[in-house]
C-alpha cells in the first residue's frame, strides 16, 4: 500500500465542508463591483459567466504541450527582478511574500498569472442584488483543521493578518458535517409531485449514530435493496468474516469499493450511487475508482461490517467529540489569497487585517504599476523558463504579445503537467515525475437566487444528490466578520453553491489519471450553455415544488470550470508502493539550479497548508 500517512478522516469532509456555499452581505457592496470608482478596468470577481479556467486563460499554454507551439521571438522589457514566479494562486503568492520576507522589503518580485485574476482555485465570487454585495466560493473552500498547520503555515497566515481563534469565533461549528448531526438532505426521484428531497441526519444515520430505517425507507427502492443498505449500516454483519486481519487489510486496498458493495453486500448498481456524492467530491470518482480503505476513511458507510478494528474505529472517528473541524471566510480562500495581495502590493486596497477583507476595495490598475517592488501581471503566460548562467529568462504572453524578462531566481508556481513543456532541460526522470499525476476536474456553480425562501422551506441546507448533475448541493455557512453580515431572513438573496464532479463511471482498465486526462478533454468542450441548462434543470426538479421558478428567482450563474482542479493523490488501485522520497511528485519537485517548484502538486494534496509548504521549501532553495 503507498504511504499515505496524511490522509485521516478530515480528507472525507474537506470541501465537503461540503459545506461551503459562501455568501454575504457587506455594507460596501456597490462601490466592490467596479472597483476603484475611478477605474475603467474590469473588475474580475463579479464577472459571470465561464470562470476558472476561462477561455483564453489556456490558449497558450494548450498550444506549447500539445504542438509545441510557442512564439519564436520575445521582445525584452528590460525588466530584471530578484524573483520572478509563475503563478498566482496560494502557492505563488505566498512564494512571493515568503521571498520578500527572506531578503527583504526592497527585493524586486514579479508574479505572473495566466487568468484574469489571482488566487488560482481560491477565487472570489461576487455577485449583486439589490444593492448588496453577495459571496461565493470559487474553488478552495477553507482551512482544514489549522492546528496540524507547519510552523511555516501558522506564521505566514498571522503574518498577513489571518487569527485562528478569532476566526473560529465567526464560524458556526454546528455547520460542518463532522459530527454529522444536524439536518442534511438526500436528493432522489420519488414521483412527480413529490418534493424529492428527502431531510434528515443522513450522516449519523449511515454512521450507526441515528436510526437509518425511517430515511431508507423513502427511498424510491424495491424491498430487497433497502434491505441490502440497512443490514450494511446496521453493523451487525461482518463482510469478511474469515478473512485474518492481514487478509482484510489486502483485500480493503486491492478492491474497489463498488465491487465490495456489489460482491459483498449484495447491493445493485443502483444503490452504489447513494454513497458517492461526497466521495467523489473528494477523489474525483466514486467507489469505482478507490479502493474500500479508501472509501471508509473518506467517510463511505461500512467500517462496523469489515469485522475488528474497523468497528472501534467507527466508533472512535464518528462521534460529536471528534468532529471535522474547518474554519474558513465569507469567500472561501479568496480572502488568504486578497489578504496576501494586499500584504505583497499594500496600495491594492484599504485596510490591515482579516476583519475588513471581505469588503476592502481591491484596485486591480495598482497590481502592476512601474517602480513598485512587487508587481502581479495577470493575463500572462509562461511558456519558456530557462537558466542562462547567473540568472533566468522567462518568457511569456501577455494579452497577445510576447515578452521576456530577467531575474535572479524563479519559483514556478503552476500545474507540474505544464513545468517540462516550460523547462525541456529538466532531467527526464524529472519531467516524468512531474507528468504522472492528472490534476481533479470539478465544476463549482455558484447561483445568485433572488430570495432564500425556497430553500429554507426544503428543510436542509446541504443536499447530497446522487446521479445527478451536480453531487451536492448547499448553501450559506454562517461567516460572520466586522464588515461580513450572514443574510438571516427569508426574503434575503441567495447564492446557492453546487459541486460537480465530472467525471463518469471508470471504465475498467483505465487508470485514474487516465481518467481525468479524458475527463479534462471533455469538459473543456462542454460550453457554459450546456452546463447553465443543466443548472436550472436540477434547481427547478430540486426546489420547484417548494416554490422556486428557475426563470423568476435566478439572477446570475457563475460557472468556475477547472478542468486543472486539485492535486492528484495517489490511489491504492493505481499506483505503485514507491518508497519514501521516490515517489512521482517528491522526485518532479526537485530544485533545477535557480529554480524551483511550489505547488500543490508537489505536496500530492490539494490544501491550503500544502500550498504554503511547497512555497516555504521553494523559498528557502532560492533565497539569496
Amino acid at each position: 500500500m503507498t504511504d499515505r500517512s496524511s490522509i485521516t478522516r478530515r480528507d472525507f469532509l474537506d470541501g465537503v465542508a461540503i459545506s461551503a456555499l459562501a455568501i454575504g452581505i457587506a455594507p460596501l457592496a456597490s462601490a466592490q463591483l467596479s472597483g476603484d470608482p475611478g477605474s475603467t478596468s474590469p473588475y474580475p470577481p463579479s464577472l459571470n459567466g465561464m470562470r476558472g479556467n476561462h477561455p483564453g486563460s489556456f490558449d497558450d499554454a494548450h498550444a506549447l504541450a500539445w504542438h509545441g507551439d510557442a512564439p519564436p521571438v520575445f521582445s525584452d522589457t528590460g525588466e530584471d527582478y530578484d524573483l520572478v514566479v509563475v503563478g498566482g494562486g496560494l502557492s505563488g503568492l505566498a512564494a512571493g511574500l515568503l521571498f520578500q520576507q527572506e531578503n527583504g522589503p526592497e527585493t524586486r518580485i514579479l508574479i505572473l498569472d495566466n487568468h484574469d485574476d489571482f488566487g488560482g482555485h481560491a477565487k472570489r465570487n461576487e455577485f449583486s442584488s439589490r444593492g448588496k454585495m453577495v459571496l461565493g466560493v470559487g474553488g478552495s473552500i477553507n482551512l482544514e483543521h489549522p492546528e496540524n498547520y507547519s510552523r511555516a503555515a501558522k506564521r505566514l497566515l498571522r503574518d498577513i493578518g489571518v487569527d485562528l481563534k478569532r476566526l473560529e469565533a465567526t464560524n458556526d461549528p454546528s455547520y460542518f458535517l463532522g459530527g454529522g448531526f444536524q439536518k442534511t438532505g438526500m436528493f432522489v426521484e420519488t414521483g412527480p409531485d413529490a418534493s424529492n428531497i428527502i431531510p434528515g441526519q443522513w450522516f449519523a444515520a449511515l454512521h450507526g449514530k441515528a436510526d437509518p430505517a425511517p430515511l431508507i425507507d423513502q427511498l424510491p427502492f424495491s424491498p430487497r435493496e433497502k434491505d441490502s443498505i440497512l443490514k450494511l449500516l446496521n453493523g451487525q454483519w461482518d463482510y469478511l468474516a474469515g478473512y485474518s486481519n492481514r487478509e482484510r487489510s489486502e483485500y480493503m486496498a486491492s478492491t474497489s469499493y463498488h465491487d465490495f458493495l456489489r460482491d459483498k453486500v449484495g447491493m445493485t448498481d443502483r444503490t452504489l450511487s447513494l454513497f458517492d456524492s461526497t466521495l467523489r467530491l473528494n477523489n474525483g470518482v466514486g467507489g469505482d475508482g478507490i479502493s474500500v480503505r479508501e472509501a471508509l476513511e473518506g467517510g463511505a458507510p461500512g467500517l462496523r461490517s469489515v469485522g475488528w478494528p474497523w468497528a472501534w474505529t467507527e466508533r472512535l472517528l464518528v462521534n460529536e467529540d471528534n468532529a471535522y473541524h474547518a474554519l474558513l471566510f465569507p469567500d472561501g480562500n479568496a480572502s488568504v489569497a486578497r489578504l496576501m495581495v494586499r500584504k505583497l502590493i499594500p496600495d491594492v486596497a484599504e485596510g490591515n487585517t482579516m476583519d475588513d477583507i471581505a469588503a476592502a476595495r481591491f484596485d486591480y490598475d495598482k497590481l502592476d504599476i512601474a517602480g513598485t517592488s512587487v508587481r502581479l501581471r495577470l493575463n500572462s503566460t509562461a511558456v519558456r523558463v530557462r537558466e542562462t548562467g547567473d540568472s533566468v529568462t522567462v518568457s511569456y504572453v501577455e494579452s497577445g504579445q510576447a515578452k521576456r524578462v530577467q531575474a535572479k531566481h524563479c519559483i514556478l508556481a503552476c500545474y507540474n503537467a505544464i513545468i517540462p513543456h516550460l523547462c525541456p532541460e529538466l532531467p527526464e526522470a524529472q519531467k516524468e515525475g512531474l507528468l504522472y499525476g492528472s490534476k481533479t476536474p470539478f465544476i463549482w456553480t455558484n447561483v445568485l437566487i433572488r430570495e432564500a425562501a425556497p430553500f429554507i422551506r426544503a428543510g436542509a441546507d446541504t443536499i447530497e444528490c446522487p446521479n445527478s448533475y451536480y453531487c451536492v448541493v448547499t448553501k450559506a455557512p454562517p461567516v460572520k466578520l466586522p464588515d461580513h453580515e450572514t443574510p438571516s431572513e427569508p426574503t434575503d438573496p441567495l447564492v446557492v453553491f453546487m459541486m460537480r464532479s465530472p467525471a463518469a463511471l471508470k471504465p475498467s482498465g483505465v487508470s485514474v489519471r487516465d481518467h481525468f486526462r479524458a475527463t479534462r478533454y471533455e469538459l473543456l468542450a462542454t460550453s457554459f450553455d450546456q452546463i447553465e441548462a443543466e443548472t436550472r434543470a436540477q434547481l427547478r426538479e430540486m426546489y420547484a415544488s417548494h416554490g422556486f421558478d428557475a426563470d423568476r428567482d435566478i439572477q446570475a450563474i457563475t460557472v468556475n470550470r477547472w478542468s486543472h482542479g486539485y492535486a492528484y493523490s495517489y490511489h491504492d488501485l493505481d499506483d505503485a508502493d514507491f518508497a519514501p522520497g521516490s515517489r512521482p511528485h517528491e522526485i518532479g519537485r526537485q530544485k533545477f539550479g535557480r529554480i524551483s517548484i511550489a505547488n500543490t502538486d508537489s505536496e500530492a494534496r490539494a490544501y491550503l497548508d500544502a500550498a504554503i509548504d511547497a512555497a516555504w521549501r521553494a523559498t528557502k532553495e532560492q533565497s539569496f
